[in-house]
């Protein structure tokens, strides 16, 4: 991987969409969730002021996509600075997409499947009442996403039990557990919105550090990590700096390659 510093003018030549990973690429990485008879409080960061100012100048020459495994409702108050003109946002890894006042799905939700996960939540909910190190669910349509004060065994041995057929992945991000089907990944919700824009992979540079940004990453003709000791290993570039402050270096570089 070569320094983004590195990253020329040349590179971006053929680049019309940035996609970026969103906890701890473009907004601080942490998430206060609590679950409780009912009541739930969730908390998270926005876009600073700094960074909307940026990411406004970048849709000058761009479309800007914001990838995250929260729900597109959540994605939309923590980006609601930049929105919407030239902004998509995709969130549930890839299953849900806003863009041009429309949501759409880029594949359905099999009915075998949903079963499947249906089994699964309910004794993850099981877990979750009877295990203080559970902290609950987050909000979300399809994907199952199951915050924990640690990373827990449990929760891998009851996707196992019901994943018969091994279709489910199950993430540990450092937070909480994603648990959906293995073709519901960003690496295929990017592919979704390359073809609404007509446009080609290689017409986009994506920036990720997590477990559930690979595929994404993988596909895209530039790509980027914040991480080094991601699992994202293949990327062309990586940041100097880590986290939002590597996401603020690449937003910096591009801006000063193309302003």
């Amino acid at each position: 991987m070569k320094s983004i510093q590195n990253l020329t003018k040349t590179d971006l030549e053929n680049i019309k969409l940035l996609c970026f990973d969103c906890d701890g690429v473009t907004i601080k990485e942490g998430t206060f969730l609590q679950e409780n008879q009912g009541e739930l409080v969730v908390r998270t960061s926005k876009l600073t002021p700094e960074m909307t100012k940026k990411i406004n100048w970048l849709k000058n020459n761009f479309y800007i996509m914001f990838s995250s495994g929260r729900h597109p409702l959540y994605l939309a108050r923590m980006y609601e600075t930049i929105l919407w003109d030239k902004v998509i946002l995709q969130g549930e890894n890839g299953l849900l997409t806003v863009f041009n006042g429309k949501v759409s799905q880029f594949e359905n939700y099999p009915m075998e499947l949903l079963k499947t996960a249906t089994k699964i939540k309910a004794d993850l909910r099981r877990l979750a009442d009877s295990n203080d190190k559970v902290n609950g669910f987050e909000p979300k349509q399809f994907l199952i996403s199951l915050h924990c004060q640690e990373d827990m065994d449990e929760v891998r041995e009851i996707v196992v039990k019901h994943d018969v057929d091994n279709e489910f992945y199950c993430l540990w991000s450092g937070e909480a557990f994603d648990v959906a089907p293995k073709r519901f990944n960003k690496g295929n919700g990017l592919k979704s919105v390359v073809k609404k824009l007509n446009l080609k992979l290689e017409n986009v540079l994506a920036v990720g550090n997590d477990p559930n940004d690979k595929e994404m990453v993988e596909e895209a003709g530039i790509s980027v990590t914040t991480d080094p000791e991601s699992i994202i290993q293949g990327a062309d570039f990586i940041t100097e700096k880590r986290g939002v402050s590597g996401g603020e270096e690449i937003v910096n570089k591009i801006l000063e390659l193309t302003v």
